[in-house]
């Protein structure tokens, strides 16, 4: 019987960085239905949605479940936000009511004008800035630290060290951000989904980025 691989400090950090990708891309609903309820929802045809927020449902749940990270494993007790309630929301956040027999997304339809589409999209690109940030931290701290051990054990030269640095932080920032536009796109073109849903593909979105950029940047 083979014996578990041990859990190394690169693999946290793989974790930390798909559940902040996840977090913000979970964070960012309400201004995702906005961009919904102002053009996104002209993107794809209603089967389309449908099919894709059923194939990011199921997958969702088994991919959180396949992960062995505790970090990753919390998002199932997020709490769920179906899509009338986000763009219930997403009208109050611009100040509309729903009017007597209309639904919240049509009324937020009819009121979304292009100042409010400008005001939820600098919110998202924000967000993906900001886990990109923090994504290009924790991934160049980690480097760092292998760099370090690298050179003191001889297999590395101190160019080879800061070249590997380097890329680690720059590949951790874009699939950081990857992941966080991915789970908010996927709300903009189809109208929502369950949080978990949403952070679990702002999660696997960044894993899938960061391994491969590391395919291809080595």
């Amino acid at each position: 019987m083979t014996e578990p691989k041990a859990t190394t400090l690169a693999d946290y950090a793989h974790s930390l960085r798909a559940a902040i990708a996840g977090g913000e891309a979970a964070k960012l609903i309400l201004a995702s239905a906005v961009l919904f309820e102002a053009g996104g929802r002209l993107v794809l045809s209603e089967g389309a949605k449908l099919a894709v927020r059923q194939v990011a449902e199921r997958g969702a749940s088994r991919a959180i479940a396949m992960s062995t990270s505790p970090i990753l494993a919390s998002a199932g007790s997020l709490a769920a936000k179906p899509v009338v309630a986000i763009t219930t929301k997403a009208g109050a956040a611009l100040g509309l009511k729903s009017g007597v027999g209309g639904s919240a997304a049509s009324t937020v339809a009819k009121g979304v004008g292009k100042q409010a589409m400008r005001l939820a999209g600098k919110q998202v690109l924000k967000g993906a800035g900001k886990a990109a940030g923090i994504g290009f931290i924790l991934d160049g701290a980690v480097a760092s630290v292998e760099a370090i051990v690298a050179v003191r054990n001889g297999s590395a030269d101190k160019r080879s060290a800061a070249i590997h640095v380097a890329k680690e932080a720059t590949t951790g920032a874009i699939a950081t951000g990857a992941g966080v536009l991915l789970g908010a796109g996927i709300v903009a073109l189809t109208g929502g989904l369950a949080t978990p849903v949403v952070f679990a593909v702002g999660a696997l979105g960044s894993i899938g980025t960061k391994r491969l950029l590391r395919h291809y940047i080595r």
